[in-house]
This record gives structure tokens, sequence and C-alpha cells, in this order.
């Protein structure tokens, strides 16, 4: 049967091993071997299975089934599943392989490969012909044979240094930012009343970037008095905040102290910060994941495109490199999951993740960042199933 499909082929001019596509020329027979063989022992009264519609060439024979043009992928809405012609699965406008099936045993897995490299928990950012389509007017063959990209070990989240995830600019960034928005208030009480319920993440961040600025001054202007900003910034949630002149008055004078130290002027008074304080007590887990919610909910809202991911690059940089660093500080285990190797897990994949996207914003890879936040939301999920309600 092999032997016969085989010289079948040669005969109608079909190419019966594609050198730059081994694996599918190896699956492809397989599949056509075991329907021969299905159909001989289903005795002669049965129909035989319809095969899928194949393309013409130009000498008589059939072609394999086109891969979709990326044109055709784009025009898909994003959370629809949906099958090609050459029997590629897909999720929106990203091929299904692109996930991990085990996404925490992949991303926690440190086996040596060939090589010597290790697992990655996300892989390298696809475009073009990698994300499984094809060019207008470009078929399989005439698509570029990729070479092999060297897989990197995974690095735990415990392992990358600070400034791997966020940089002293972005850092400096994101405490103005928050500076900013309690300027504008908690300096009045009705201000205050019609935000309060926005108040507690925002100072939950200052706080842990600010211990963050405590143990990493390197340029950091207010890095010798982070301390007092951690602590003043971890006062504000001290307990949950009303409605009222009562604490618009306690939380301004918070924030005024807060202001007067990044401009560099501490403050007579305050009380020396203690260098046992960690991120927990200062910084309530559920309250930063907040922050980490809304920089994954900013970034899917704000880029959609190639262009706005060019246009909008800094701040794919911003939000990824502080969902990244607040992940990073609630797997820690002042958080009670430090110890948790799933829970770790799954961290570490939206970690990584956050690298992808930042290498995205640099490279203008649209696909790396759609990608990247794919796989973000797929960990968000999986976690958020075993953990949420526990």
């Amino acid at each position: 049967m092999w032997i016969a499909m085989r010289d079948r082929g040669r005969k109608s001019g079909v190419s019966t091993c594609c050198s730059s596509r081994p694996r599918r020329c190896w699956r492809g027979w397989a599949a056509m071997s075991a329907l021969g063989l299905l159909l001989t022992g289903c005795g002669g009264g049965s129909e035989p299975a319809a095969e899928p519609a194949v393309a013409a060439t130009d000498d008589g024979g059939e072609a394999t089934p086109q891969p979709p043009t990326k044109a055709e992928v784009e025009a898909r809405d994003r959370d629809e599943v949906w099958t090609d012609a050459s029997g590629q699965k897909w999720f929106g406008r990203v091929p299904q392989d692109a996930f991990f099936d085990s996404p925490y045993e992949v991303a926690t897995d440190q086996t040596l490969l060939a090589g010597g490299a290790g697992t990655t928990g996300v892989g390298p950012a696809d475009t073009g012909a990698g994300m499984g389509f094809a060019a207008e007017g470009e078929t399989p063959e005439m698509q570029a044979d990729p070479a092999p990209a060297e897989p990197e070990p995974a690095a735990a989240t415990g392992d990358l240094a600070w400034s791997e995830l966020i940089s002293a600019q972005v850092l400096d960034d994101e405490v103005k930012s928050v500076r900013n928005f309690l300027q504008e208030n908690v300096t009045s009480v009705g201000n205050f009343n019609s935000s309060m319920l926005m108040i507690p993440p925002r100072a939950a961040t200052l706080a842990a970037l600010a211990e963050l600025a405590r143990m990493e001054p390197d340029g950091i202007s207010w890095a010798e008095d982070a301390g007092y900003v951690r602590d003043l910034a971890g006062q504000i949630n001290e307990a949950p905040l009303q409605r009222g002149a009562k604490d618009q008055r306690r939380v301004m004078g918070l924030y005024e102290s807060v202001s007067d130290i990044l401009n560099r002027s501490t403050p007579a008074g305050l009380e020396e910060p203690s260098a046992e304080v960690t991120f927990s007590d200062v910084a309530e887990m559920q309250l930063l994941m907040k922050r980490i919610e809304s920089a994954e909910t900013l970034m899917r809202t704000e880029i959609g495109s190639e262009d706005s991911l060019r246009e909008k690059a800094e701040f794919l940089v911003h939000e990824s490199s502080v969902l990244g660093t607040l992940t990073r500080i609630i797997s820690m285990e002042g958080y009670g999951y430090g110890d948790d190797e799933e829970f770790v897990g799954y961290a570490q994949q939206i970690v990584n993740a956050s690298g992808q996207l930042k290498d995205a914003a640099a490279t203008g890879n649209f696909g790396g960042y759609e990608q990247a936040m794919s796989a973000i939301s797929t960990a968000c999920q999986s976690c958020h199933s075993v953990y949420k309600n526990n």
C-alpha cells in the first residue's frame, strides 16, 4: 500500500517528501496509510471517506491545502475558534499550537534539551509564515524555511534582576503618575469621595515600588528616602477608606508628605523607616492584582493593530514593566505563595510574557504582542480557576 501510494505520487508529479516540511510530509503519509487500511477493512459496501478539497497544480496533480493568508487571518474575530483548510486550528488570530497544553508543566520543566538549553515559559514571537499563514500569492513551497531558533532557558521569577523587569525610568514615571493622581483626587472632599475606590490600588503600587527603590536605588533620585515613601503610602491603606472630610484630610496629609519627599524635602518628625518591613507589610496582594489587571486591560484596549503598537511602544513598555514587576512581587514568600510551585509557575509565565511584550514594543512585532497577551490571559485564567476563591 505504501509503495503503491508513493509510486502514484511520483507519476502524478506531486512531491512525496517536501524537504522543507519533513514533519508535515511524514504526518501526511501516515494519515493516508491509515485511511487505506480503514477502507480495505470496512467491507465492499462501505462508502469511501470524503477527502479534503485540494487545488490542482499546473501539471494536473493535486496540491496540498493552502494555509490562510495574513488578510484572511486578520479578518477573524479575536476570540473565534476555527480551523483552516490545512487542518491547523486557530484561536482568533493565533494558531492554537502557540499555546501549551499544560502551561504550568512547561513553565517549570527545567529538563535540558539537546544543546544544553532548557524550556521556556513563553515561546518566541512568530510573524508572517511563522504564524501559520502564507503571504498573498505565496504557496507553501515558496515560503522560506526559517532557521530553528535556539531555545533559551526559562528564568524563574526570583532569578531575574529587578532591572530586567523594570527600569529606573519606568519606576520613577509610575511613581509620578500615582503622585499626580493623588494630587488631583485627594485635595478636596468631593474629588476624594468620587475617586475613593481608585486610591487604594495606586497607594499599594506606590508602596511596593518605593520598597523596590529602597532595595535597588540605582537611578532613583529619592532612593535614600524611599523607606519613608513606602511607609507613608502603606499608611493610606491601613484601614478601609470612608467617604467624608475625616479620611480625606488624613490621606491628604500623607500625600503631602510623600510629595515633599519626592521634591527632595523630607518633612521633620517622620518615624524612621525599618529595614525589616517587606512588600507584603505595606502593599496588599489583592490591591496589587488590581493594578496588574488594569495594566492588562489597558494594553489590550489601547493596542489593536501594528500601527497602534508602533505609536504606543513607550506605553507598552511602561505597562508591561509594571505588570511583570508586580507579578514578581506577589509571588514572593511574604504573600503566602512563595513555596507554592503551581502559583509561582503561573506567575513565571506572566513575567516571561511581560518581557516578550517589551521585545514586541522594541521591534514592532504585532504577532509577538498578540502571542504574549494570549499567554498572559491563559496564565491568569488558569491561576484564577485554582486560587481565586481560596
